[in-house]
């Protein structure tokens, strides 16, 4: 195989990262050469790769990356932050504003079912009126409502002005990365997606940092900074990109023309399982499993996740999700293994301060410095997978090793972190998962890339986000309901339960758990409080498995 060419001369077309199209060799690199391309070692024909017979790949339009990918990340990032900052100033939000138990959750179920909701269009739409007037309208519109919502008087106003942040923080994480698949080659997409991959681990992180950074502004100047700090940073990037980013000419459609191909019933499906499941786990979380409304709610959602996946293979329509996703084993179980990575990663977030806030008695403050190096980590990593991508060509064999260890990791917290972990463990631990999560970020969206068609690539990109999206916002609602179903299960086999053995919501409710005398009754409190996050450990533990499925099956 000859390997002497430089990233520069090996053109998209000829990367081919379907199993049984490449040669493998030791370093597990997926490149083939020119003479290769389209052959297997018997010199048989197989498909076109990559660009299923496209034999002229666009042009790459020139950019200055060095502004570009800034800005671009820039944005990313706020749009992923705000999934996660306002988790920490949630209980001074609904004292400010006198919410009721239902308002104090769909202020942060707002944005990220809306942000879910709005990311099926960013491929098709994009497609058809052009990648920068729908990024900058999705900057705009993220800005001017995040002005709202920190300007909000009533919980009903804060959680509409969050919804509308969603719609354009969702745009925002999709087209991010659509826009790099445009300016940047597949053979060098790897450093680049890696780059925003940082940027979306270091935002997913402050989930984890959200009490960081949250209790900082909530305490030292308002929870209504938490919005507000958008408008400065959103508003420079948004300018820097006006100026610097340059794409290609798009094909522009009429509104009749998108209608009589757009998959309407495909999202309309889509949405509603989504939002099916997430409140039959969100009424789990609240009643438990054991109310046949939970259960029913859950199963409709399941049936009508079925249904869509259904249409996707049978529409004659542009489906929201391509029917080669589904057709083709490597790119169906890389975005299967996309969904599962993000629903055991995202709630992870909000756990961990929750745990470390009750188990330890730790501050917001003080639980957001223990997480760092596990957020530092998981950014760190995501740049390193990315870098492999690139040098060395290594795609697949990172993932799978990045699945691997987070699953380690999460076994690992089942076993052993219980209520008497040390520090030194407890970091060690973290350190394990975090590297893990890192390599796994970001690499599955290559593998998706090269092994769809061009016409297919912005689509193909808003897929794998829209499956992390759905992974991320209906994980955190399961999560929850089986935390919160073991907490009042275990406290209530507890000799003299009370009141104050309830399922803790706010940093009051965790250093209660502290000050409770010590003794037996306190030693089996916390014992209860880690059992039940255990239960979610090892969860995650079978999710990131599954994400090994295709290297087993």
């Amino acid at each position: 195989m000859a390997t002497k060419e430089t990233p520069e001369d090996i053109a998209p077309s000829e990367i081919k990262l379907e199993e049984d199209k490449y040669e493998r060799k030791d370093s597990g690199a997926t490149i083939v050469s020119r003479e290769d391309v389209g052959k297997s070692s018997n010199g048989r024909k197989h498909g076109k790769g990559l660009t299923e017979g496209d034999n002229e790949v666009p042009d790459v339009p020139k950019n200055n990356l060095a502004l570009v990918m800034p800005a671009l990340g820039l944005v990313l990032f706020l749009a992923a932050l705000d999934q996660t900052i306002i988790a920490t100033a949630l209980p001074t939000i609904a004292e400010d504003l006198n919410s009721s138990p239902s308002e104090y959750s769909w202020v942060g179920t707002a944005y990220m079912l809306a942000s879910t909701v709005q990311t099926p269009f960013n491929g098709r739409v994009s497609d058809i009126i052009g990648r920068k007037p729908m990024l900058y309208a999705a900057i705009v519109i993220f800005t001017v409502f995040s002005a709202l919502c920190g300007a909000a008087k009533s919980s009903s106003w804060l959680i509409i002005a969050r919804a509308f942040q969603g719609l354009g923080g969702g745009s925002i994480i999709g087209l991010t990365s659509i826009v790099v698949s445009d300016i940047v080659p597949l053979e060098k997409r790897g450093a680049y997606q890696g780059f925003l991959g940082s940027s979306w681990g270091i935002a997913a992180c402050l989930q984890v940092l959200g009490p960081l950074l949250g209790g900082v502004l909530t305490e030292k100047a308002s929870w209504r900074w938490c919005f507000y700090i958008n408008l400065p940073t959103s508003g420079f990037a948004f300018v820097l990109l006006i100026f610097t980013l340059r794409l290609n000419p798009s094909r522009k459609l009429t509104f009749k023309q998108v209608s009589a191909t757009f998959d309407y019933i495909g999202l309309a499906l889509l949405l509603a399982s989504c939002a099916l499941l997430i409140v039959g786990f969100s009424r789990a979380a609240d009643y438990g499993f054991g109310t046949p409304t939970s259960y029913g709610i859950i199963i409709a959602g399941a049936v009508v996740f079925v249904a869509a996946i259904v249409n996707f293979l049978m529409t004659k329509r542009n489906a929201i999700i391509p029917s080669r996703m589904f057709k083709n084993r490597t790119t169906l179980f890389f975005l299967l293994g996309s969904a599962l990575h993000a629903t055991a990663f995202i709630p992870s977030n909000f756990l961990l301060p929750q745990m470390l806030q009750g188990l330890r008695g730790d501050t917001p403050l003080e639980s957001g410095v223990h997480l760092l190096p596990y957020a530092l980590l998981v950014a760190w990593m995501t740049v390193v997978a990315g870098q492999v991508n690139s040098r060395l060509r290594i795609i697949r064999p990172v993932a799978w090793t990045g699945y691997a260890l987070a699953a380690i990791g999460f076994g690992l917290f089942y076993k052993y972190y219980t209520a008497h972990v040390s520090y030194a463990t407890q970091e060690g631990l973290l350190v394990i998962a975090s590297i893990g999560i890192g390599l796994s970020l970001q690499s599955p969206m290559l593998i998706l890339q090269a092994a769809m068609p061009l016409k297919d690539m912005a689509a193909t990109t808003s897929a794998f986000s829209l499956t992390r999206s759905m992974g991320g916002s209906i994980g955190l609602a399961v999560f929850t309901a089986v935390l919160n179903t073991n907490l009042r299960t275990r406290f209530a086999k507890i000799p003299g339960y009370g009141t104050e053995f309830t399922v803790p919501r706010s940093a009051s409710d965790y250093a209660a758990l502290q000050n409770l005398p010590d003794g037996t009754t306190k030693d089996e409190v916390m014992t209860a409080f880690a059992n039940s996050f255990r239960q979610c450990w090892i969860i995650g533990c079978a999710f990131f498995l599954g994400c090994l499925a295709h290297k087993t099956l």
